[in-house]
Protein backbone atom coordinates (compact mmCIF):
# COMPACT_ATOMS: atom_id res chain seq x y z
CA UNK A 1 0.00 0.00 0.00
CA UNK A 2 2.68 2.43 0.79
CA UNK A 3 4.46 1.66 -2.70
CA UNK A 4 1.57 2.38 -4.42
CA UNK A 5 0.70 5.82 -2.35
CA UNK A 6 4.28 6.41 -3.52
CA UNK A 7 4.03 5.58 -7.32
CA UNK A 8 0.44 7.52 -7.31
CA UNK A 9 1.65 10.79 -5.81
CA UNK A 10 5.02 10.57 -8.16
CA UNK A 11 2.16 9.94 -11.20
CA UNK A 12 0.48 13.08 -9.93
CA UNK A 13 4.30 15.23 -9.74
CA UNK A 14 3.67 15.26 -5.82
CA UNK A 15 6.97 15.01 -3.99
CA UNK A 16 6.85 12.17 -1.66
CA UNK A 17 6.70 13.08 2.14
CA UNK A 18 10.68 13.15 3.37
CA UNK A 19 11.16 10.12 5.67
CA UNK A 20 12.60 11.63 8.97
CA UNK A 21 14.53 9.84 11.94
CA UNK A 22 14.62 10.71 16.01
CA UNK A 23 16.59 12.13 17.81
CA UNK A 24 18.40 8.83 19.10
CA UNK A 25 19.50 10.05 23.03
CA UNK A 26 17.84 11.70 26.03
CA UNK A 27 18.65 12.51 29.40
CA UNK A 28 16.44 12.94 31.89
CA UNK A 29 16.71 16.74 33.33
CA UNK A 30 17.36 19.93 31.32
CA UNK A 31 18.78 21.40 34.44
CA UNK A 32 20.34 19.51 37.32
CA UNK A 33 20.27 21.47 41.11
CA UNK A 34 23.17 20.31 43.52
CA UNK A 35 24.13 21.18 47.00
CA UNK A 36 27.93 20.50 47.16
CA UNK A 37 30.26 21.03 49.77
CA UNK A 38 33.35 18.73 49.63
CA UNK A 39 33.03 15.92 46.35
CA UNK A 40 30.37 15.02 44.79
CA UNK A 41 29.00 13.33 41.36
CA UNK A 42 26.18 14.66 39.65
CA UNK A 43 24.68 12.53 37.13
CA UNK A 44 22.52 13.39 34.26
CA UNK A 45 23.16 9.95 32.50
CA UNK A 46 22.55 9.53 28.88
CA UNK A 47 20.39 7.12 26.96
CA UNK A 48 20.71 5.85 23.66
CA UNK A 49 17.50 4.42 22.52
CA UNK A 50 18.15 3.47 19.06
CA UNK A 51 18.97 -0.23 17.95
CA UNK A 52 22.90 1.04 17.11
CA UNK A 53 25.31 2.62 18.71
CA UNK A 54 25.76 6.85 18.28
CA UNK A 55 28.21 8.88 18.72
CA UNK A 56 27.94 12.06 20.24
CA UNK A 57 29.88 15.14 20.72
CA UNK A 58 30.05 17.36 23.93
CA UNK A 59 31.43 20.55 25.28
CA UNK A 60 30.68 23.12 28.00
CA UNK A 61 29.35 26.03 26.44
CA UNK A 62 28.96 28.57 28.92
CA UNK A 63 29.34 29.00 32.92
CA UNK A 64 30.56 31.51 35.57
CA UNK A 65 32.15 29.00 37.81
CA UNK A 66 35.18 31.06 40.00
CA UNK A 67 38.75 30.04 39.29
CA UNK A 68 39.02 27.99 42.26
CA UNK A 69 35.67 25.82 41.49
CA UNK A 70 37.86 25.29 37.72
CA UNK A 71 40.91 24.15 39.00
CA UNK A 72 42.25 20.56 37.39
CA UNK A 73 41.23 18.74 40.89
CA UNK A 74 38.02 20.76 41.62
CA UNK A 75 35.81 19.97 38.43
CA UNK A 76 35.58 16.89 35.96
CA UNK A 77 33.32 15.88 33.28
CA UNK A 78 32.93 12.00 33.16
CA UNK A 79 31.20 10.27 29.62
CA UNK A 80 30.85 6.92 29.21
CA UNK A 81 34.25 6.69 27.83
CA UNK A 82 36.63 8.44 30.23
CA UNK A 83 36.51 11.09 32.91
CA UNK A 84 38.04 14.69 32.00
CA UNK A 85 39.39 17.34 34.62
CA UNK A 86 40.18 20.75 33.86
CA UNK A 87 43.88 20.45 33.27
CA UNK A 88 44.70 23.46 31.17
CA UNK A 89 41.40 24.95 30.88
CA UNK A 90 40.83 22.19 28.03
CA UNK A 91 37.17 21.88 29.83
CA UNK A 92 36.23 25.68 30.22
CA UNK A 93 38.34 28.58 29.37
CA UNK A 94 37.06 31.47 31.32
CA UNK A 95 39.02 33.99 29.70
CA UNK A 96 38.08 32.86 26.23
CA UNK A 97 35.05 31.44 27.46
CA UNK A 98 35.52 28.17 25.37
CA UNK A 99 35.85 24.43 25.63
CA UNK A 100 37.54 22.01 24.24
CA UNK A 101 34.52 19.36 22.24
CA UNK A 102 34.96 15.57 23.07
CA UNK A 103 33.54 12.48 20.86
CA UNK A 104 32.30 9.54 22.95
CA UNK A 105 29.97 6.44 21.36
CA UNK A 106 26.65 5.45 23.17
CA UNK A 107 25.90 1.94 22.89
CA UNK A 108 22.49 0.98 21.56
CA UNK A 109 19.57 0.27 24.06
CA UNK A 110 21.09 1.27 26.89
CA UNK A 111 21.84 3.97 29.24
CA UNK A 112 25.09 4.98 30.13
CA UNK A 113 27.24 7.82 32.10
CA UNK A 114 27.60 11.37 32.10
CA UNK A 115 28.03 13.46 35.08
CA UNK A 116 29.62 16.24 36.68
CA UNK A 117 32.60 15.74 39.34
CA UNK A 118 33.05 18.24 42.28
CA UNK A 119 35.51 18.44 44.80
CA UNK A 120 34.78 21.56 46.18
CA UNK A 121 36.39 21.37 49.62
CA UNK A 122 39.31 23.71 48.99
CA UNK A 123 37.08 26.50 47.29
CA UNK A 124 36.53 29.54 49.61
CA UNK A 125 34.20 30.87 46.86
CA UNK A 126 30.49 30.09 47.51
CA UNK A 127 27.33 30.40 46.37
CA UNK A 128 24.91 29.45 43.30
CA UNK A 129 26.71 29.34 39.80
CA UNK A 130 26.04 27.28 36.89
CA UNK A 131 27.62 25.36 34.14
CA UNK A 132 26.38 24.67 30.80
CA UNK A 133 26.74 21.24 28.80
CA UNK A 134 26.01 20.87 24.85
CA UNK A 135 25.59 17.66 23.41
CA UNK A 136 25.05 16.73 19.47
CA UNK A 137 24.21 14.27 17.51
CA UNK A 138 24.93 14.50 13.88
CA UNK A 139 22.55 15.93 11.79
CA UNK A 140 20.37 16.91 14.53
CA UNK A 141 20.12 20.09 16.77
CA UNK A 142 22.28 20.11 19.81
CA UNK A 143 20.57 19.27 22.98
CA UNK A 144 21.65 21.37 27.04
CA UNK A 145 22.23 20.42 30.00
CA UNK A 146 22.84 22.95 33.08
CA UNK A 147 24.12 22.05 36.29
CA UNK A 148 23.28 24.58 38.99
CA UNK A 149 25.43 24.32 42.01
CA UNK A 150 24.99 25.37 45.45
CA UNK A 151 28.02 25.90 47.33
CA UNK A 152 27.58 24.81 50.82
CA UNK A 153 29.96 25.13 54.12
CA UNK A 154 32.47 22.54 54.19
CA UNK A 155 32.87 20.24 57.60
CA UNK A 156 29.43 19.32 58.48
CA UNK A 157 29.43 17.66 61.49
CA UNK A 158 28.93 13.81 61.53
CA UNK A 159 26.41 11.61 63.37
CA UNK A 160 26.57 9.19 65.51
CA UNK A 161 22.36 8.02 65.22
CA UNK A 162 19.85 9.16 63.32
CA UNK A 163 18.34 11.73 65.93
CA UNK A 164 21.75 14.02 65.90
CA UNK A 165 20.96 13.90 62.07
CA UNK A 166 22.37 17.54 60.15
CA UNK A 167 20.14 18.84 57.77
CA UNK A 168 21.29 22.30 55.66
CA UNK A 169 20.60 24.60 53.99
CA UNK A 170 17.98 25.65 56.47
CA UNK A 171 16.19 27.48 55.21
CA UNK A 172 15.78 25.76 52.44
CA UNK A 173 15.11 26.36 48.34
CA UNK A 174 15.26 23.92 45.96
CA UNK A 175 16.52 21.29 47.78
CA UNK A 176 17.96 19.80 51.66
CA UNK A 177 20.43 17.69 52.20
CA UNK A 178 20.11 15.56 55.13
CA UNK A 179 23.26 13.38 57.33
CA UNK A 180 22.23 10.59 59.52
CA UNK A 181 23.32 7.16 60.79
CA UNK A 182 21.96 4.28 62.20
CA UNK A 183 18.59 2.06 60.46
CA UNK A 184 17.27 4.93 58.07
CA UNK A 185 15.17 3.57 55.20
CA UNK A 186 12.73 6.49 54.41
CA UNK A 187 12.54 10.23 54.78
CA UNK A 188 9.31 11.72 54.93
CA UNK A 189 8.28 15.65 55.01
CA UNK A 190 5.23 17.24 57.10
CA UNK A 191 3.52 19.84 57.24
CA UNK A 192 2.67 21.60 60.37
CA UNK A 193 -0.80 20.23 60.06
CA UNK A 194 0.68 16.52 59.69
CA UNK A 195 0.00 16.33 55.75
CA UNK A 196 2.67 14.24 53.95
CA UNK A 197 4.05 16.01 51.09
CA UNK A 198 6.51 14.01 50.16
CA UNK A 199 8.67 10.81 50.97
CA UNK A 200 11.77 9.14 49.62
CA UNK A 201 13.60 5.74 49.89
CA UNK A 202 17.47 6.35 51.13
CA UNK A 203 20.24 4.11 51.58
CA UNK A 204 23.54 5.31 53.51
CA UNK A 205 24.37 8.17 55.81
CA UNK A 206 22.93 10.83 53.81
CA UNK A 207 20.83 12.14 51.15
CA UNK A 208 19.68 14.93 49.09
CA UNK A 209 16.02 15.86 48.92
CA UNK A 210 14.30 17.54 45.95
CA UNK A 211 11.80 20.00 47.32
CA UNK A 212 10.63 21.84 44.00
CA UNK A 213 7.22 20.88 44.23
CA UNK A 214 7.08 21.82 47.83
CA UNK A 215 5.55 24.77 48.67
CA UNK A 216 6.97 27.52 50.93
CA UNK A 217 6.75 27.28 54.69
CA UNK A 218 7.58 25.12 57.64
CA UNK A 219 7.54 21.44 57.82
CA UNK A 220 9.14 18.41 59.49
CA UNK A 221 11.34 15.83 58.38
CA UNK A 222 11.24 12.33 59.55
CA UNK A 223 13.51 9.62 59.40
CA UNK A 224 11.49 5.97 59.49
CA UNK A 225 13.59 2.68 60.05
CA UNK A 226 12.56 -0.34 58.50
CA UNK A 227 9.69 -0.87 59.86
CA UNK A 228 8.01 2.45 59.10
CA UNK A 229 8.97 3.59 63.05
CA UNK A 230 9.83 7.43 63.12
CA UNK A 231 13.54 7.61 64.55
CA UNK A 232 14.29 11.61 64.75
CA UNK A 233 12.55 14.57 63.63
CA UNK A 234 13.66 17.96 62.69
CA UNK A 235 11.73 21.21 61.54
CA UNK A 236 13.17 23.24 59.10
CA UNK A 237 11.99 25.93 56.29
CA UNK A 238 11.09 26.05 52.78
CA UNK A 239 11.52 29.60 51.12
Amino acid sequence: MKNILLGVLFSLGVAAPAITHAQSFTFPHDTVTQSVGGFANIHNNITNSSSSSVSLQWRVIASNFPADWLTSSAIGICDACTCISNTSNQLWNPSTSTGTQYTCSYAASATNDFHLQLDLTAATSGGSRFITVQVTETGFPSKNMTFIINKVPVGVPSVTNANDMVIYPNPAHDDINVVFSGDVKTIAVFNIIGKVMATYRVAGSSANINLENVPSGIYFLRLLNSQENVVATKKFTKQ
